[in-house]
């Protein structure tokens, strides 16, 4: 918990303090927090809480950005599924519709084979489409992954380290006044396998700056730790409150 405490400080800290340079621009804050939980009892005792916040920073061409997700479940009292994310982006806009993109990414996930996952990466990207509709954004560049097993594998690694390439795509499209939809779609692919993650969502406002939103997250692995599966799905109902 500590270890987890001091990574998500430090990453806010970075991103509050990054860049520090001075522009004659306004600076533009811009975020989100999301929390969902169901509870059920009787025949069975479930509970689950699914919580996200995310904040960016926006002064001159800089553009600074964290994101954390927390996810636990408990079934009939034993823990079913604990995940915990963080990542930190920055932006450097070179034209128009040009920019240049860096992100750090680790994932703590209890169920999956793993003690932790990290992947760091640099790259070029392109503002396709941003009106009043929506926009898409796309990047592409190489990454550095470093991820650590529960179990030696039957290499006998513990750790293991690759280079990889990184493909993104992030679309907004506004369905009207009050709603919206979004779609995260990722690939890393490294020489011991290939990341597929996608974040599918449909928001609508409530009021003021409540919104409901149900998602479906993706996250396919080509080639996982023994005993476990490659993908993992999640339909979640959550509350956004955007500020």
């Amino acid at each position: 918990m500590m270890k987890k405490t001091l990574l998500a400080t430090s990453l806010l800290s970075s991103a509050l303090i990054l860049p520090s340079m001075s522009f004659a621009e306004d600076v533009t804050w811009d975020g989100n927090a999301e929390l969902g939980f169901i509870q059920t009892s009787g025949n069975s005792d479930t509970q689950s809480l699914n919580s996200k916040f995310k904040v960016s920073r926006e002064e001159g061409p800089f553009k600074s950005g964290l994101r954390l997700v927390a996810l636990t479940s408990e079934e009939s009292g034993e823990r079913s599924k604990e995940k915990y994310l963080a990542a930190l982006k920055f932006d450097y806009a070179i034209g128009d519709k040009d920019y240049l993109t860096s992100q750090a990414l680790y994932e703590d996930d209890r169920f999956n084979g793993y003690q932790y996952q990290s992947t760091t990466s640099v790259g070029y990207g392109y503002h396709a489409w941003e009106d009043e509709n929506g926009k898409l954004d796309l990047e592409a560049g190489p990454g550095y992954r470093r991820d650590a097993l529960e179990d030696r594998n039957e290499d006998g690694d513990k750790v293991i380290e690759e280079a990889v390439a990184r493909l993104s795509l992030d679309l907004l499209v506004n369905l009207g006044e009050s709603a919206k939809f979004t779609e995260a779609f990722t690939v890393e692919a490294g020489d011991s396998k290939t990341v597929y993650t996608s974040d599918m969502g449909l928001q609508s406002t409530l009021t003021g700056s409540l919104a409901m939103k149900i998602s479906y997250e993706v996250k396919h692995t080509t080639d996982v730790p023994e005993g476990t599966k490659n993908t993992d799905s999640l339909v979640g109902i959550t509350l956004v409150y955007d500020f």
